[in-house]
């Protein structure tokens, strides 16, 4: 059974750079430029088995998406983003992140 990756970022040259690595490694990858997006494809059933989220999004912010996901669902999470601060990375783990 092939595993579903959901990529959310706002820029779509990352989205199409992380979607070529999970496809040239088996996975199908659900793409979102937008939290919205990201919380209505989580929602369908069946959701995808991971989640790499961006925290800067246009929409929600990304850091709310998580609180958001981890208000129904143990979902795995890991943020993927350009914030390289300690601060950063704590918040995120502290939200739920996974990584």
């Amino acid at each position: 059974m092939q595993r579903t990756v959901l990529v959310v970022d706002d820029e779509p040259q990352i989205r199409a750079v992380l979607r070529a690595y999970l496809t040239q490694s088996g996975y199908a990858v659900l793409e979102a430029g937008l939290g919205a997006d990201a919380l209505n494809v989580v929602a369908k059933e069946p959701p995808p088995d991971l989640v790499l989220l961006d925290i800067g999004l246009p929409d929600i912010d990304g850091l709310e998406v998580l609180r958001m996901i981890r208000a129904r669902s143990d979902l795995p999470v890991i943020l993927v983003t350009a914030r390289a601060e300690e601060l950063d990375t704590l918040l995120g783990l502290s939200v739920g992140a996974d990584d």
